[in-house]
């Protein structure tokens, strides 16, 4: 996808457990939406294997902002956000110096855009065809029932985007 996106750029297929890069050749890896996705015990010294000294590892996630009542009804649908996963995240030695920060954005949807970002998630994806539709038409009944989105054609979907940064010793 990376080639046909941006001709001329390098793709590498890895993981966080087996990068394939040179030890020390880069100065930031980051991974988004994913580390609670990777064995830690493989991809730390992994990662550390590829940073030079003094560089950084990111590791961000967007959540769902569901203190607002459609926000929350969303996630009894598809499923709340696990705002604890940066919290139990534990970067040992050879990091030091973890730092947390948290932002809080909008984003802009049209109804259909909303539909489809939904399915576009791995839960709905990798979901049984008859639970994924279900899913699908409770989300087309929320956009159509919820007062602050029945007749709309935009809808603000809030966010809190957590970023953990991480300096090799």
């Amino acid at each position: 996808q990376l080639h046909r996106a941006v001709p001329g750029v390098p793709a590498l297929r890895g993981s966080a457990e087996r990068i394939p890069l040179p030890d020390a050749s880069a100065d930031v890896v980051l991974v988004a939406q994913a580390w609670h996705w990777v064995d830690p015990a493989r991809a730390v010294p992994e990662v550390a294997r590829v940073l030079k000294p003094g560089g950084r590892l990111g590791l961000v996630w967007n959540t769902r902002d569901e203190r607002l009542g459609w926000v929350k009804d969303l996630g009894r649908i598809i499923g709340h956000e696990d705002h604890a996963l940066e919290h139990k995240v534990c970067l040992p030695e050879p990091f030091a110096t973890v730092e947390r920060a948290q932002f809080e954005w909008t984003s802009y949807l049209t109804p259909q855009a909303l539909i489809d970002l939904v399915a576009s998630r791995s839960y709905c994806i990798t979901s049984p065809a008859e639970v994924r539709t279900r899913t699908l038409d409770r989300v087309r009944d929320l956009l159509k029932t919820h007062p602050a989105l029945a007749n709309t054609t935009g809808l603000a979907l809030p966010y809190v985007t957590v970023g953990i940064r991480a300096t090799l010793s």
